[in-house]
């Protein structure tokens, strides 16, 4: 009987690492806090959610190139093209003005893109599937910390534009350290190429685990590219300056830092379904209570670090779907998830971007909460289905 290959655990750590310290520098920094620079530029609503909207297209087009990329190029060469894409886009802000930022952040969001194919695939491609649960938990953790250390740093130091550029690119770089200190496998590229069967399969039937994670991925992609796109422009129409606009952003990260392990456990326990129903209706209260919290009261932060958490869950309720699929079909089931938060994520920031623009910059919140509740409702019909189909005939 042969023995069971060894967990390369080095190996899981620096992919771990890598994807955390790009999340912070991409992400944290060129999602979260740039957009706080830029609305200090003088950008209105509309064209902020445009600068996002080109921030997800940019994500959408890496999330298509990617496969094809890592079977020519190989995973490690297909997350440091990622890397670069990012580091050109940081560093061609500074020059640049409306509407050429557009470009920039279409780069950045194609970075992102890259790297969370090509370095997700070849990691969990390395993680025995008794464990995979607990590796993307304590992974989808550890991304999340982009949400708490870009604000916090921005907080600290003042939402300046030097520093901001400063820190996703250091970040940014960072990421490559360990990256490069990783030693290329089998599991990588088998992860990922795209072989005829797995071409031939791409559009096969979607079960209905990996649906309904869909749906759950695109109203989180909704809500996370309209509030972290738009939040400034909401934060200054409540009379935030950008300090406590980004120490509010903290306490979003916070929780979407903090909930994450705990509703993957329950979605472990309890099944999908029923934390997906827990985790809307709990966005929905969190985010009206956002909404109607006075910024001087402890609702406030509190309301902020559960609607935070409840975003987030959602984007680990949907990679939780892909993952609990078939297991053969696992990359499949990870670009069709990635693809519909990305997605939705370019449409969100584009209609709240236009509401607000109608009725004004503190509504943001309002459309968001309705997505949840609608989630919730949606779910809730699936369980109501599901009973009236499983119930006895009535008799004649």
């Amino acid at each position: 009987m042969k023995a069971a290959p060894a967990v390369r655990w080095p190996a899981i750590a620096a992919l771990t690492a890598v994807s955390t310290l790009a999340q912070i520098g991409q992400f944290g920094v060129g999602f979260i806090v740039l957009p706080v620079w830029l609305a200090h530029q003088g950008l209105d609503a509309q064209r902020a959610g445009l600068f996002a909207a080109s921030q997800w297209a940019g994500m959408l087009a890496g999330l298509m190139a990617a496969p094809a990329l890592v079977a020519r190029l190989g995973a490690k060469r297909t997350v440091s093209l990622g890397l670069a894409a990012s580091l050109a886009a940081f560093a061609s802000v500074p020059w640049l003005a409306w509407p050429l930022w557009i470009a920039p952040g279409m780069l950045m969001g194609l970075g992102i893109g890259l790297r969370w194919i090509a370095n997700e695939s070849w990691l969990y491609g390395l993680v025995p599937e008794a464990l995979s649960g607990r590796v993307v938990g304590v992974h989808e953790t550890l991304i999340a910390a982009a949400g708490v250390v870009a604000p916090a740093l921005a907080a600290w130091c003042g939402a300046d534009g030097r520093v901001t550029i400063a820190a996703g690119l250091g970040f940014t770089l960072a990421a490559a350290i360990p990256l490069w200190l990783t030693a290329s496998g089998a599991p990588a590229t088998a992860a990922v190429c795209e072989t005829p069967s797995h071409i031939e399969t791409r559009f096969a039937p979607i079960n209905a685990l990996v649906a309904l994670g869909m749906v759950v991925v695109a109203v989180g992609g909704i809500s996370d590219g309209a509030l972290y796109g738009l939040f400034p422009l909401y934060a200054a129409a409540r009379g935030m300056n950008s300090t406590q606009t980004t120490v509010l952003l903290s306490c979003l990260g916070l929780g979407g830092m903090a909930l994450q392990f705990p509703v993957g456990w329950l979605a472990d326990r309890a099944g999908l379904g029923k934390t997906v129903v827990l985790c809307a209706m709990t966005s929905t209260l969190a985010l009206a209570a956002f909404a109607l919290a006075a910024p001087t009261t402890w609702l406030f932060p509190a309301s902020a670090f559960l609607a935070g958490g409840m975003n987030s869950a959602f984007i680990t309720l949907g990679m939780y779907a892909a993952a609990r699929g078939e297991k053969a079909a696992l990359i499949r089931n990870m670009r069709r998830v990635s693809l519909a938060f990305t997605g939705s994520s370019i449409v969100g920031p584009m209609i709240a971007g236009a509401a607000m623009e109608r009725l004004g910059n503190d509504v943001l919140l309002w459309p968001l909460a309705i997505a949840s509740g609608m989630l919730a409702v949606f779910t809730l019909g699936i369980f109501e289905g599901r009973r009236q189909s499983n119930a006895p005939s009535p008799a004649n």
